[in-house]
């Protein structure tokens, strides 16, 4: 009967020092002396859009294009017009609050070390410690742009605003006892109408494209040398441009950057879900308007692990299990949407979406390492030190 109770007793330290128990602390009855805890990784989708702004701005003298440069069509008023520039999709990782585990090491020769990520996420077994890269997350909405200037129509003119009149009168003064007419000349400034100012500018212009097609046709008795010809060509194209802008108005663009995340679930698969509101005379935001179509996200399940064998789901639900739990990820299709428009369209693996999955005791040793991927939690890599 002692021989037989001996017999158990080794049977039972000898399963012992080859086993790792590994326990969801949702069921851990009481935080153990010694163990090991990591976390598996959970997916965040981070959408990210590009909004361009194009803000046209008329010019001064908008009224007068087509009467004095023969340009229709001139803008006639400010206007702003927004459209969706660029796009992406992509994830990070944060630790899963489902998937912590306690890892009790019955025997020291399975594991001397377990890396894992700032955040505790399993990255490597019994390997030396290795700096692991996290990604930086942005806040949710994030705007960065250059303001316009305030002042963009600075030079209206080459010449003043004022006309000089100089008028003859007649004067009779008086000479001993007879009386003499003498002129009299006299000054006067008026301001010029905005027409007038127009007008002015229109002859420059064509006076600047005159100069410009004679220097280029050679019509000049002196040439400049062929460095200052190119100054001087590129001068005066910039300087009609300045002009010309004065009756065709001036176009400005920037850029907005937004970022949102989004918390993929199985249960959403299938599904369109809103993220913003985009209005292509106003620009995007997370309220809807009058005028705005939805920015949409419909997410798809695409199946891959759909044939793995049944224990394997069962084990997601498991409590206690014999080895180090991971995970391997399915991938699912992301499709951005505005209105009825397909924006982009992705396939990503999901941690959450996949299967829960048991490393087997006998591949656990010090004599192995096993790396992990913090991202998504699968194995990376199985080998000898």
């Amino acid at each position: 009967m002692k021989k037989i109770f001996y017999l158990l007793f080794l049977s039972f330290v000898f399963i012992a020092c080859n086993s790792v128990k590994v326990v969801n602390v949702k069921y851990a009855g009481k935080v153990p002396k010694n163990y090991f805890l990591y976390t598996l990784p959970h997916n965040v989708l981070t959408i990210d859009l590009e909004i361009t702004e194009i803000q046209t701005i008329r010019g001064p003298y908008f009224e007068y294009a087509e009467k004095y440069m023969g340009i229709k069509d001139a803008p006639q008023i400010n206007k702003a017009e927004y459209f969706i520039s660029g796009s992406d999709l992509s994830v990070f990782a944060e630790p899963d609050s489902n998937n912590i585990y306690f890892i009790f090491p019955n025997c020291k020769n399975k594991i001397s070390s377990i890396s894992l990520t700032n955040s505790g996420i399993l990255a490597s077994i019994n390997t030396e410690a290795t700096e692991v890269l996290e990604q930086e997350i942005s806040k949710n909405l994030t705007q960065n742009y250059l303001p316009f200037h305030s002042k963009i129509f600075t030079e209206l003119s080459q010449k003043d605003y004022f006309k000089e009149h100089i008028d003859t009168i007649w004067k009779q003064v008086k000479v001993d006892t007879n009386f003499v007419r003498v002129p009299v000349q006299k000054k006067t400034i008026e301001a010029l109408t905005f027409e007038d100012k127009a007008k002015e500018t229109a002859h420059h212009i064509m006076r600047s494209r005159k100069r410009l097609f004679k220097l280029l046709s050679g019509a000049y008795d002196k040439i400049p040398a062929i460095n200052s010809v190119n100054d001087i060509v590129k001068e005066l194209k910039n300087e009609e441009e300045e002009y010309i802008s004065l009756f065709i108005g001036k176009t400005f663009t920037r850029k907005y950057n937004y970022r949102y995340y989004y918390n993929p679930d199985v249960q959403d698969c299938g599904k369109r879900k809103e993220i913003a509101f985009f209005d292509s005379k106003k620009g995007i935001f997370n309220e809807k308007t009058s005028n705005s179509q939805s920015i949409m996200l419909e997410i798809n399940n695409n199946g891959t692990l759909s044939k793995l064998d049944t224990a394997f789901s069962k084990f997601n639900k498991a409590s206690n299990n014999k080895g180090i739990v991971y995970r391997v990820p399915e991938f699912a299709t992301f499709s951005l949407f505005v209105g009825e428009n397909l924006l982009i369209e992705k396939q990503i693996p999901i941690s959450q979406f996949g299967v829960l999955c048991t490393l087997p005791n006998n591949a656990i040793n010090k004599k192995h390492f096993i790396e992990f991927n913090p991202s998504y939690g699968n194995i990376i890599k199985i080998g000898k030190k």
